[in-house]
């Protein structure tokens, strides 16, 4: 009788023990589960710290070219050097030759009065350039500008309605906002722009008489250099030397240029030296020292290793996150 109580009481204290560690599973299980959280919202914690502390990579696009004006093809990294506020980069992540990468093209038409003798041959040679220039991959929308400025045709492919749009300008506005309109442009290049890799182009067709913005010179740069936009401008002006200087600090900041335009025969031309810069062009990606998205104004200096080539490109960017 007493082995048969030992036993029955051994049987009651083993189920006790069995109920007791059941109920306190739940428990251990939380336990286990607030233990894998913590390390969750630790990496959290750090991807958030890494993320915000990351390093931006730079794009730069540039031509180059001989001291006969005609430009480079056959450019290796080992060819340039980069200097980012005076420093070398922390590294060159890539370098490619972008001829083939596709284009988005901004032509801004003045249409003021004063444009008005050659207006036709604006036209023409405008519509000229992008049935040659333009590819499948490529898209470009055309505005004009005097006093305000307009899209006449958005982002297309279509050179259809683009010469369409050209052909359907008239001049006769009585003031000239040039500033004001290139700040636009180059908002309106720069939209979705980190959705596909392109390269940005603002032509601007004006005879440089500036007389009503609201923007400044430097607030036309910066908007150039904030959408990573190359300036082109074809000057239309018979006295360029007046008009000139202005265009020449726009363009050239971005790394672009004046073109004398004055006449059928130079505005063919000039639009001909445009083609020729786009097909042969460079895209070099690098990472910033000591980066930081304060806003500041990064000057970049690109120079060649071999002898007499010029570089062509933008002079720095905003550090904006």
């Amino acid at each position: 009788m007493r082995c048969r109580h030992f036993e029955l009481v051994l049987i009651v204290i083993v189920l006790l023990c069995a109920r007791a560690f059941a109920q306190a599973a739940p428990a251990a299980d939380s336990f286990l589960a607030g233990s894998r959280a913590a390390p969750g919202n630790d990496a959290a914690e750090t991807s958030t710290e890494t993320f915000s502390a990351r390093v931006r990579e730079v794009n730069l696009l540039f031509s180059v070219s001989d001291w006969r004006g005609r430009f480079i093809s056959n450019l290796t990294p080992s060819d340039i050097k980069v200097l980012d506020n005076g420093q070398q980069p922390q590294s060159l992540t890539y370098f490619l030759r972008q001829s083939d990468l596709p284009l988005k093209v901004g032509v801004l038409i003045d249409v003021s009065g004063s444009v008005g003798t050659f207006f036709s041959d604006q036209q023409q040679a405008a519509a000229i350039f992008l049935q040659q220039t333009l590819r499948r991959s490529d898209s470009a929308t055309i505005m004009s500008f005097g006093g305000e400025s307009r899209v006449v045709q958005d982002f297309t492919s279509n050179l259809e309605s683009l010469t369409k749009a050209v052909h359907g300008l008239s001049a006769g506005d009585t003031s000239t906002a040039i500033y004001d309109a290139v700040t636009s442009a180059c908002a309106r290049l720069s939209t979705n722009a980190g959705s596909s890799l392109a390269r940005r182009v603002l032509i601007l067709i004006t005879d440089g008489e500036e007389n009503s913005s609201h923007s400044s010179l430097e607030d036309a740069i910066e908007a150039a250099l904030q959408s990573d936009a190359i300036v082109f401008a074809l000057n239309t002006s018979p006295n360029r030397v007046f008009t000139d200087p202005m265009l020449q600090k726009l363009s050239k900041s971005t790394g672009g240029s004046v073109l004398n335009a004055h006449g059928a025969r130079a505005l063919k031309s000039a639009f001909r030296k445009i083609d020729e810069q786009l097909r042969n062009q460079y895209l070099l990606g690098y990472k910033p020292p000591h980066w930081q998205a304060d806003h500041s104004f990064h000057k970049i200096r690109v120079s060649s290793l071999r002898f007499g080539l010029h570089i062509h490109c933008r002079k720095g960017y905003y550090a904006i996150e």
